[in-house]
């Protein structure tokens, strides 16, 4: 798992463990959450799936850092929000290493607008990115999962979004990301019998990464991250276990559920 300067600790216990030689696929990875996400599955011993949207030079570097540290990894341009191009993912997938355990939708851009600013094409960007993409992917990966009796998704919400809650000039990503929370806990219920849990983790204020994010705009979420209770913002590591937990054993009796990884902070 990567840390803020770069340096990498490998995944360890019961819940890294239990994914040695499993599928795990992670759309959004070729950077920023997703990407950390992948390092700890492939330092978990799975077979991880990197997919990007458009700078494939970089999600290639991450798969060769991968392979170089001896894990499996794909690596695949797609653009889960639309339908075609997801069904070609999850087909590479099969056809790379014939199974699909974990799916993790990470895919989530959003617009930092009033909603009078928020024309149709922003917004219709936002919910595809976000919501679209979660469909494309769940329903594309259901059957796979459901062949042997087995599967993980875990969809990436926003806090506030499980008592839909919004902040200003985010009115598109909240709605879109309480969507995601209702869609997840309707198809949980759903596929309940068939071995394929649904669960949500829901980040809160987040201060690394490789996002792009200017100087300002990280000393702007470090000030947020230090209302949390917890005296901190949330860092990528805080998320991936979230989110290897739901993958872990440890929650094999839990579905629908949703976890908030924001250091106790509300909206």
């Amino acid at each position: 798992m990567s840390r803020p300067d770069g340096s990498r600790t490998e995944a360890s216990g019961p819940e890294a463990e239990s994914l040695r030689g499993k599928v795990v696929l992670v759309t959004g990875s070729g950077h920023g959450l997703g990407a950390a996400l992948a390092r700890a599955v492939a330092a978990s011993r799975a077979r991880v799936v990197i997919n990007c949207r458009a700078d494939r030079r970089r999600a290639e570097a991450l798969g060769e850092e991968i392979q170089r540290g001896g894990g499996e990894a794909l690596v695949c341009r797609a653009d889960v929000s639309v339908y075609g191009e997801a069904e070609e993912l999850v087909e590479e997938t099969i056809k790379a290493f014939g199974r699909l355990d974990v799916l993790v939708n990470a895919v989530g851009g959003f617009s930092w607008k009033p909603v009078a600013e928020v024309g149709p094409a922003d917004w219709r960007d936002v919910m595809a990115s976000n919501l679209d993409s979660v469909y494309n992917m769940s329903r594309l990966a259901l059957p796979h999962m459901r062949r042997g009796h087995w599967g993980r998704i875990i969809n990436l919400g926003a806090v506030g979004a499980e008592r839909t809650e919004g902040p200003p000039n985010l009115a598109a990503f909240s709605a879109a990301k309480a969507a995601v929370i209702a869609f997840s806990k309707a198809l949980a219920l759903e596929e309940a019998r068939c071995g394929v849990t649904v669960n949500v983790v829901c980040p809160g204020v987040l201060t690394d990464g490789d996002d792009g994010s200017t100087e300002d705009d990280i000393a702007a979420a470090a000030r947020l991250g230090e209302r949390a209770p917890i005296g901190r913002p949330g860092s990528l590591d805080d998320v991936v276990r979230a989110i290897l937990f739901f993958a872990s054993p440890a929650a094999d009796y839990l579905t629908g559920q949703v976890l908030a990884v924001a250091g106790g902070w509300r909206l």
